[in-house]
């Protein structure tokens, strides 16, 4: 396989600046640092035309607050749990986990607001994001699936078929836009349980 000088500057870079993770799971753990990182990365990720909670752009870091912080308050819920990935200190990257309480759903969960910071992509952040989601809701949840929706449109099935997820289905013309109507595709993630995972959940 020919590697790219592109592709050897992105493999070199994630190797001296590794990703660090953090799952925060309460809303005092989000400081005031982290609620400001957090809001302008959506916000400039939004702006950028990402798929990520604000379909009509541009907009403002009130508006974006607004969502955040609801976000940030829902943390009291035990099933749900915020996902940062920092390099050298930085916010590179974030998603937002949400379970269910219902005994009925409670093997799944779902995956939201998938993201990398604009000065950190292509660096391999979002594939970061996405093993340790499924490492944790696995080894740590034992759960069974994750599930996640995207618009199409937007080039993204690809990376996440990438990263083990399968699509289930589609909501056809469901997301109506100013140039077009889009699809709602359906994605999930079935979960492998070890033995270990299995015998600790008992």
């Amino acid at each position: 396989m020919v590697t790219t000088n592109d592709e050897q500057i992105h493999t070199d870079y994630a190797q001296n600046n590794p990703t660090q993770m953090q799952w925060l799971t309460t809303p005092t753990m989000v400081d005031p640092v982290v609620r400001r990182q957090l809001m302008l990365c959506w916000r400039d990720v939004s702006n950028a035309g990402g798929a990520v909670g604000f379909p009509f752009p541009p907009v403002s870091e009130e508006q974006v607050l607004v969502s955040l912080d609801a976000m940030i308050e829902s943390l009291d819920e035990p099933a749900n749990r915020l996902l940062l990935a920092t390099i050298n200190g930085e916010l590179a990257g974030w998603l937002f986990q949400v379970g269910n309480a219902n005994e009925l759903t409670a093997h799944w969960a779902r995956v939201l607001r998938v993201q990398t910071a604009l000065s950190f992509r292509k660096r391999g952040v979002g594939r970061a994001l996405m093993a340790e989601v499924e490492r944790a809701a696995t080894e740590d949840l034992t759960l069974e699936q994750l599930h996640l929706e995207l618009r199409s449109g937007m080039g993204l099935e690809g990376f996440y078929e990438s990263c083990g997820w399968q699509e289930i289905g589609r909501w056809p013309k469901a997301l109506r836009f100013p140039d077009g109507d889009q699809d709602e595709v359906l994605m999930a993630l079935p979960l492998r349980q070890t033995s270990e995972t299995a015998v600790s959940a008992r």
